[in-house]
Protein backbone atom coordinates (compact mmCIF):
# COMPACT_ATOMS: atom_id res chain seq x y z
CA UNK A 1 0.00 0.00 0.00
CA UNK A 2 1.18 3.32 -0.75
CA UNK A 3 2.71 5.90 2.06
CA UNK A 4 1.36 9.65 1.88
CA UNK A 5 2.28 12.43 3.40
CA UNK A 6 0.39 15.15 4.27
CA UNK A 7 2.33 18.47 3.87
CA UNK A 8 -0.95 21.16 3.22
CA UNK A 9 -0.58 22.50 6.64
CA UNK A 10 2.90 22.71 6.85
CA UNK A 11 2.52 24.92 3.76
CA UNK A 12 0.12 27.16 4.96
CA UNK A 13 1.75 27.64 8.29
CA UNK A 14 4.68 28.90 5.80
CA UNK A 15 2.55 30.86 3.41
CA UNK A 16 0.96 32.88 6.59
CA UNK A 17 4.24 33.37 8.32
CA UNK A 18 5.76 34.76 4.90
CA UNK A 19 2.83 36.97 4.76
CA UNK A 20 3.14 38.34 8.54
CA UNK A 21 6.60 38.99 8.35
CA UNK A 22 6.32 41.82 6.15
CA UNK A 23 7.08 44.87 7.89
CA UNK A 24 4.05 47.52 8.66
CA UNK A 25 5.12 50.69 7.21
CA UNK A 26 4.13 53.65 8.14
CA UNK A 27 2.20 56.30 5.82
CA UNK A 28 4.56 58.16 3.85
CA UNK A 29 4.76 61.82 2.80
CA UNK A 30 8.03 62.55 0.67
CA UNK A 31 8.86 60.76 -2.79
CA UNK A 32 11.95 59.17 -1.01
CA UNK A 33 9.50 57.37 2.00
CA UNK A 34 6.92 56.44 -1.06
CA UNK A 35 9.66 55.06 -3.62
CA UNK A 36 10.66 52.62 -0.76
CA UNK A 37 7.75 51.58 0.20
CA UNK A 38 6.45 50.81 -3.43
CA UNK A 39 9.71 48.48 -3.35
CA UNK A 40 8.72 46.42 -0.01
CA UNK A 41 5.15 46.32 -1.45
CA UNK A 42 6.72 44.70 -4.69
CA UNK A 43 9.43 42.60 -2.99
CA UNK A 44 6.12 41.26 -0.86
CA UNK A 45 4.39 40.95 -4.11
CA UNK A 46 7.20 39.00 -5.61
CA UNK A 47 7.44 36.90 -2.67
CA UNK A 48 3.91 35.71 -2.37
CA UNK A 49 3.53 35.22 -6.44
CA UNK A 50 6.35 32.92 -6.02
CA UNK A 51 4.53 31.09 -3.07
CA UNK A 52 1.36 30.82 -4.85
CA UNK A 53 3.97 29.21 -7.46
CA UNK A 54 4.55 26.65 -4.87
CA UNK A 55 1.11 25.78 -3.86
CA UNK A 56 0.13 25.88 -7.24
CA UNK A 57 3.32 22.97 -8.27
CA UNK A 58 2.13 20.89 -4.92
CA UNK A 59 -1.43 21.11 -5.56
CA UNK A 60 -1.07 19.66 -8.93
CA UNK A 61 1.08 16.61 -7.19
CA UNK A 62 -1.90 16.09 -5.12
CA UNK A 63 -4.23 16.01 -7.82
CA UNK A 64 -2.52 13.72 -9.81
CA UNK A 65 -2.12 11.00 -6.04
CA UNK A 66 -5.61 11.72 -6.19
CA UNK A 67 -6.25 10.74 -10.00
CA UNK A 68 -4.30 7.91 -9.19
CA UNK A 69 -5.81 6.59 -6.09
CA UNK A 70 -9.34 6.90 -7.76
CA UNK A 71 -8.11 4.79 -10.46
CA UNK A 72 -6.91 2.08 -7.59
CA UNK A 73 -10.16 2.06 -6.15
CA UNK A 74 -12.08 1.83 -9.36
CA UNK A 75 -9.78 -1.34 -9.82
CA UNK A 76 -10.38 -2.56 -6.25
CA UNK A 77 -14.60 -2.47 -6.60
CA UNK A 78 -13.73 -4.00 -9.98
CA UNK A 79 -12.17 -6.50 -8.45
CA UNK A 80 -14.24 -7.26 -5.37
CA UNK A 81 -17.72 -7.61 -7.52
CA UNK A 82 -15.64 -10.28 -9.71
CA UNK A 83 -14.74 -12.06 -6.70
CA UNK A 84 -18.12 -11.84 -4.98
CA UNK A 85 -19.61 -13.53 -8.55
CA UNK A 86 -17.13 -16.17 -8.49
CA UNK A 87 -17.55 -16.87 -4.43
CA UNK A 88 -21.50 -17.46 -5.05
CA UNK A 89 -20.74 -19.80 -7.93
CA UNK A 90 -17.83 -21.45 -5.85
CA UNK A 91 -20.68 -22.24 -3.22
CA UNK A 92 -23.21 -23.68 -5.84
CA UNK A 93 -20.51 -26.05 -6.91
CA UNK A 94 -19.86 -26.70 -2.84
CA UNK A 95 -23.56 -27.54 -2.79
CA UNK A 96 -23.69 -29.69 -5.71
CA UNK A 97 -20.45 -31.48 -4.26
CA UNK A 98 -22.37 -31.99 -0.97
CA UNK A 99 -25.30 -33.77 -3.03
CA UNK A 100 -23.10 -35.87 -5.15
CA UNK A 101 -21.30 -37.00 -1.83
CA UNK A 102 -24.84 -37.10 0.16
CA UNK A 103 -25.77 -39.28 -2.92
CA UNK A 104 -22.65 -41.76 -3.47
CA UNK A 105 -22.87 -41.79 0.88
CA UNK A 106 -26.39 -42.93 0.67
CA UNK A 107 -26.20 -45.58 -2.00
CA UNK A 108 -23.11 -47.34 -0.25
CA UNK A 109 -25.18 -47.49 2.79
CA UNK A 110 -27.99 -48.97 1.00
CA UNK A 111 -25.78 -51.45 -0.73
CA UNK A 112 -24.07 -52.45 2.73
CA UNK A 113 -27.85 -53.35 4.06
CA UNK A 114 -28.64 -55.24 1.41
CA UNK A 115 -25.12 -57.26 1.93
CA UNK A 116 -26.22 -57.55 5.44
CA UNK A 117 -29.63 -58.52 4.67
CA UNK A 118 -27.99 -61.62 2.73
CA UNK A 119 -25.68 -62.27 5.61
CA UNK A 120 -28.94 -62.47 7.88
CA UNK A 121 -30.29 -65.35 5.24
CA UNK A 122 -26.71 -67.21 5.47
CA UNK A 123 -27.49 -67.14 9.37
CA UNK A 124 -30.78 -68.57 9.35
CA UNK A 125 -30.02 -70.86 7.25
CA UNK A 126 -27.79 -72.13 9.94
CA UNK A 127 -24.15 -71.05 8.70
CA UNK A 128 -22.64 -70.14 11.13
CA UNK A 129 -18.81 -70.01 10.21
CA UNK A 130 -19.85 -66.74 7.79
CA UNK A 131 -22.16 -65.18 10.67
CA UNK A 132 -19.01 -65.50 13.13
CA UNK A 133 -16.79 -64.11 10.56
CA UNK A 134 -19.03 -61.51 10.02
CA UNK A 135 -19.21 -60.14 13.92
CA UNK A 136 -15.39 -60.71 14.20
CA UNK A 137 -15.23 -57.99 11.77
CA UNK A 138 -13.40 -54.41 13.01
CA UNK A 139 -15.59 -52.61 10.63
CA UNK A 140 -16.54 -52.97 6.89
CA UNK A 141 -13.55 -53.20 5.25
CA UNK A 142 -12.27 -55.73 7.43
CA UNK A 143 -14.96 -57.50 6.83
CA UNK A 144 -14.61 -57.18 3.09
CA UNK A 145 -11.42 -57.92 3.15
CA UNK A 146 -12.05 -61.55 4.93
CA UNK A 147 -11.05 -63.83 1.73
CA UNK A 148 -12.89 -66.95 2.98
CA UNK A 149 -15.70 -64.92 3.53
CA UNK A 150 -15.21 -62.10 0.10
CA UNK A 151 -15.34 -65.62 -1.92
CA UNK A 152 -19.21 -66.17 -0.81
CA UNK A 153 -20.14 -62.96 -1.62
CA UNK A 154 -21.48 -62.40 -5.50
CA UNK A 155 -19.09 -60.58 -7.46
CA UNK A 156 -21.48 -57.83 -8.35
CA UNK A 157 -22.22 -57.07 -4.98
CA UNK A 158 -18.75 -56.41 -4.25
CA UNK A 159 -17.86 -54.62 -7.52
CA UNK A 160 -20.97 -52.29 -6.68
CA UNK A 161 -20.11 -51.37 -3.12
CA UNK A 162 -16.39 -50.87 -4.04
CA UNK A 163 -17.93 -48.61 -6.81
CA UNK A 164 -19.78 -46.73 -4.45
CA UNK A 165 -17.16 -46.30 -2.19
CA UNK A 166 -15.13 -44.98 -4.71
CA UNK A 167 -17.32 -42.41 -6.15
CA UNK A 168 -18.07 -41.05 -2.24
CA UNK A 169 -14.23 -40.66 -2.00
CA UNK A 170 -13.99 -38.56 -5.04
CA UNK A 171 -16.76 -36.59 -4.13
CA UNK A 172 -15.29 -35.63 -0.95
CA UNK A 173 -11.97 -34.95 -2.38
CA UNK A 174 -13.47 -32.56 -4.86
CA UNK A 175 -15.77 -30.88 -1.67
CA UNK A 176 -12.64 -30.96 0.04
CA UNK A 177 -11.18 -28.85 -3.16
CA UNK A 178 -13.78 -26.83 -3.54
CA UNK A 179 -14.38 -25.68 0.27
CA UNK A 180 -10.31 -24.75 0.07
CA UNK A 181 -10.83 -22.98 -2.76
CA UNK A 182 -14.02 -20.86 -1.52
CA UNK A 183 -11.78 -20.26 1.60
CA UNK A 184 -8.96 -18.64 -0.72
CA UNK A 185 -11.07 -16.28 -2.21
CA UNK A 186 -12.57 -15.16 1.04
CA UNK A 187 -9.14 -14.68 2.12
CA UNK A 188 -8.69 -12.58 -0.81
CA UNK A 189 -12.18 -10.86 -0.61
CA UNK A 190 -10.97 -9.56 3.04
CA UNK A 191 -7.32 -8.40 1.52
CA UNK A 192 -9.05 -6.52 -1.11
CA UNK A 193 -11.48 -4.94 1.28
CA UNK A 194 -9.01 -4.09 3.53
CA UNK A 195 -7.15 -2.43 0.29
CA UNK A 196 -10.22 -0.51 -0.38
CA UNK A 197 -10.77 0.66 3.61
CA UNK A 198 -6.77 1.80 3.04
CA UNK A 199 -7.59 3.30 -0.67
CA UNK A 200 -10.53 5.24 0.53
CA UNK A 201 -8.41 6.65 3.83
CA UNK A 202 -5.62 7.70 1.84
CA UNK A 203 -8.06 9.49 -0.90
CA UNK A 204 -9.84 11.29 1.67
CA UNK A 205 -6.70 12.67 3.54
CA UNK A 206 -5.49 14.21 -0.27
CA UNK A 207 -8.39 15.50 -1.13
CA UNK A 208 -8.43 17.24 2.44
CA UNK A 209 -4.86 18.71 1.33
CA UNK A 210 -6.29 19.76 -1.62
CA UNK A 211 -9.08 21.89 0.04
CA UNK A 212 -6.38 23.26 1.93
CA UNK A 213 -4.32 24.44 -1.15
CA UNK A 214 -7.18 25.37 -2.46
CA UNK A 215 -8.02 27.22 0.60
CA UNK A 216 -4.22 28.82 0.49
CA UNK A 217 -4.18 29.78 -3.04
CA UNK A 218 -7.51 31.84 -2.38
CA UNK A 219 -5.69 33.58 0.22
CA UNK A 220 -2.29 34.21 -1.59
CA UNK A 221 -4.61 35.90 -4.28
CA UNK A 222 -6.11 38.04 -2.01
CA UNK A 223 -2.98 39.05 -0.79
CA UNK A 224 -1.43 39.65 -3.83
CA UNK A 225 -4.56 41.84 -5.02
CA UNK A 226 -4.31 43.77 -2.22
CA UNK A 227 -0.36 44.11 -2.74
CA UNK A 228 -1.32 45.20 -6.49
CA UNK A 229 -3.76 47.63 -5.42
CA UNK A 230 -0.98 49.48 -2.98
CA UNK A 231 1.45 49.55 -5.49
CA UNK A 232 -1.37 50.96 -7.82
CA UNK A 233 -1.91 53.59 -5.12
CA UNK A 234 1.65 54.43 -4.31
CA UNK A 235 2.40 54.92 -7.81
CA UNK A 236 -0.55 57.28 -8.29
CA UNK A 237 0.56 59.05 -4.90
CA UNK A 238 4.04 59.25 -6.43
CA UNK A 239 3.32 60.63 -9.50
CA UNK A 240 0.99 63.47 -8.07
CA UNK A 241 4.23 64.18 -5.41
CA UNK A 242 6.80 64.31 -8.39
CA UNK A 243 4.68 66.81 -9.99
CA UNK A 244 3.90 68.98 -7.56
CA UNK A 245 7.85 69.02 -7.21
CA UNK A 246 7.80 70.12 -11.12
CA UNK A 247 5.10 72.76 -10.62
CA UNK A 248 7.06 74.11 -7.31
CA UNK A 249 10.60 74.10 -9.24
CA UNK A 250 9.02 76.05 -11.83
CA UNK A 251 7.59 78.34 -9.93
CA UNK A 252 10.46 79.18 -8.49
CA UNK A 253 12.50 79.41 -11.60
CA UNK A 254 9.57 82.07 -12.74
CA UNK A 255 9.66 83.75 -9.60
CA UNK A 256 13.32 84.06 -9.76
CA UNK A 257 13.47 85.60 -13.06
CA UNK A 258 10.46 87.80 -12.86
CA UNK A 259 12.93 89.65 -9.36
CA UNK A 260 15.64 89.92 -12.23
CA UNK A 261 14.19 91.02 -15.13
CA UNK A 262 12.07 93.52 -12.82
CA UNK A 263 15.21 95.01 -11.62
CA UNK A 264 16.78 95.65 -15.02
CA UNK A 265 13.18 97.74 -15.71
CA UNK A 266 13.81 99.28 -12.95
CA UNK A 267 17.08 101.10 -14.49
CA UNK A 268 19.11 98.69 -12.69
CA UNK A 269 22.74 99.39 -14.09
CA UNK A 270 24.32 96.09 -12.75
CA UNK A 271 24.26 94.36 -15.81
CA UNK A 272 23.42 91.15 -14.85
CA UNK A 273 20.19 89.15 -16.51
CA UNK A 274 17.93 86.12 -16.03
CA UNK A 275 19.52 82.81 -16.80
CA UNK A 276 18.63 81.20 -19.92
CA UNK A 277 19.25 77.91 -21.43
CA UNK A 278 21.30 77.87 -24.50
CA UNK A 279 23.59 80.05 -26.51
CA UNK A 280 23.82 82.42 -29.64
CA UNK A 281 21.26 84.46 -31.09
CA UNK A 282 18.27 82.30 -29.54
CA UNK A 283 19.90 82.93 -25.98
CA UNK A 284 20.04 86.50 -26.79
CA UNK A 285 16.45 87.13 -28.07
CA UNK A 286 15.72 84.94 -24.73
CA UNK A 287 17.62 87.27 -22.05
CA UNK A 288 16.38 90.55 -24.03
CA UNK A 289 12.53 89.47 -23.54
CA UNK A 290 12.94 88.25 -20.30
CA UNK A 291 13.77 92.24 -19.74
CA UNK A 292 9.78 92.84 -20.22
CA UNK A 293 8.50 90.83 -18.03
CA UNK A 294 5.79 92.53 -15.39
CA UNK A 295 5.22 95.31 -18.23
CA UNK A 296 1.11 95.45 -19.69
CA UNK A 297 -0.96 93.65 -22.43
CA UNK A 298 -2.22 95.47 -24.79
CA UNK A 299 -4.57 94.30 -27.34
CA UNK A 300 -3.02 94.65 -30.99
CA UNK A 301 0.10 96.69 -29.23
CA UNK A 302 3.41 96.06 -30.04
CA UNK A 303 5.52 98.34 -27.92
CA UNK A 304 7.60 96.28 -25.31
CA UNK A 305 7.69 99.00 -22.80
CA UNK A 306 4.15 100.40 -23.40
CA UNK A 307 1.96 97.04 -23.83
CA UNK A 308 2.06 94.97 -26.18
CA UNK A 309 -0.30 91.69 -27.35
CA UNK A 310 1.02 88.07 -27.89
CA UNK A 311 2.13 88.00 -31.66
CA UNK A 312 3.23 91.50 -31.13
CA UNK A 313 5.29 91.00 -28.10
CA UNK A 314 7.37 88.23 -30.15
CA UNK A 315 7.58 90.56 -33.15
CA UNK A 316 9.13 93.63 -31.45
CA UNK A 317 11.54 91.26 -29.69
CA UNK A 318 12.28 89.89 -32.77
CA UNK A 319 12.69 93.30 -34.60
CA UNK A 320 15.53 94.28 -32.04
CA UNK A 321 18.04 91.84 -33.77
CA UNK A 322 16.52 92.41 -37.22
CA UNK A 323 14.89 89.35 -37.68
CA UNK A 324 11.93 89.65 -39.48
CA UNK A 325 8.99 87.76 -38.58
CA UNK A 326 5.08 87.74 -39.45
CA UNK A 327 2.85 89.73 -37.13
CA UNK A 328 -0.29 87.47 -36.70
CA UNK A 329 0.27 84.31 -34.23
CA UNK A 330 -1.14 81.57 -36.83
CA UNK A 331 1.89 83.09 -39.42
CA UNK A 332 4.36 82.73 -36.52
CA UNK A 333 3.17 79.58 -36.50
CA UNK A 334 3.46 78.24 -39.46
CA UNK A 335 6.55 79.91 -40.86
CA UNK A 336 10.47 80.03 -39.78
CA UNK A 337 12.10 76.31 -39.30
CA UNK A 338 10.55 73.73 -37.82
CA UNK A 339 11.55 71.90 -34.73
CA UNK A 340 10.40 69.27 -32.21
CA UNK A 341 9.35 70.62 -29.04
CA UNK A 342 12.07 68.18 -27.82
CA UNK A 343 14.91 70.12 -29.47
CA UNK A 344 13.74 73.27 -28.83
CA UNK A 345 15.71 76.14 -27.46
CA UNK A 346 16.30 79.62 -26.02
CA UNK A 347 14.46 82.24 -28.65
CA UNK A 348 12.17 79.18 -30.81
CA UNK A 349 8.54 80.83 -31.01
CA UNK A 350 6.15 78.06 -29.38
CA UNK A 351 2.74 78.11 -30.74
CA UNK A 352 -0.43 77.14 -29.19
CA UNK A 353 -3.27 77.77 -31.64
CA UNK A 354 -4.20 81.68 -31.47
CA UNK A 355 -1.27 82.30 -29.14
CA UNK A 356 2.66 82.34 -29.26
CA UNK A 357 5.81 82.51 -26.53
CA UNK A 358 9.28 82.70 -26.55
CA UNK A 359 11.05 79.81 -25.39
CA UNK A 360 13.74 80.35 -22.52
CA UNK A 361 14.63 76.44 -21.93
CA UNK A 362 14.34 75.19 -18.44
CA UNK A 363 10.64 73.65 -19.93
CA UNK A 364 9.58 77.34 -19.52
CA UNK A 365 8.24 80.56 -21.90
CA UNK A 366 7.68 84.27 -21.83
CA UNK A 367 4.90 85.23 -23.15
CA UNK A 368 2.16 88.43 -23.03
CA UNK A 369 -0.46 86.19 -21.24
CA UNK A 370 -3.67 88.53 -20.79
CA UNK A 371 -4.25 92.03 -19.56
CA UNK A 372 -4.75 90.41 -16.21
CA UNK A 373 -1.53 88.86 -16.07
CA UNK A 374 0.79 90.92 -19.01
CA UNK A 375 4.23 89.94 -19.57
CA UNK A 376 5.10 86.46 -17.81
CA UNK A 377 7.28 83.27 -17.34
CA UNK A 378 4.95 80.12 -17.47
CA UNK A 379 5.68 76.32 -17.96
CA UNK A 380 6.15 75.76 -21.94
CA UNK A 381 3.56 73.17 -21.21
CA UNK A 382 1.06 75.01 -19.92
CA UNK A 383 -0.90 74.80 -22.66
CA UNK A 384 -1.38 71.72 -25.85
CA UNK A 385 1.72 72.69 -27.93
CA UNK A 386 1.48 72.97 -31.75
CA UNK A 387 4.44 73.81 -33.14
CA UNK A 388 8.09 75.06 -32.87
CA UNK A 389 9.28 77.61 -35.12
CA UNK A 390 13.17 79.03 -35.34
CA UNK A 391 13.83 82.16 -36.93
CA UNK A 392 17.11 82.88 -35.94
Amino acid sequence: MKKFRYTGRKAAALLMAGVLCFPITASATTESEIKKQKQATQKQLDEINAQMKSIESQRSSVLSEIDSLDSDLVDLVLNIELLESDIVAKEAEVEEAQAQYDEAKAKEEAQYEAMKLRIQYIYEEGDMDYLSLFLQAENFSDFLNRADFAQEIQTKDREMVLEYQETKQEVADLLDELEQEKADMEDLQAEYEEQKSETESALAQKKAEQADYDNQLAAAKSQAATYKKQLQEQQTKLKKLEAERKRKEQEAAAAKSNSTSGSKSNGSSSGSSATVSGGGSGSSIASYALKFVGNPYVSGGTSLTNGADCSGFTWAVHQHFGISIPRQSDAQGRSGKSVSYSDAQAGDIIYYGGHVGIYIGGGRIVHASTPKTGIKVSSANYRPILSVRRYY
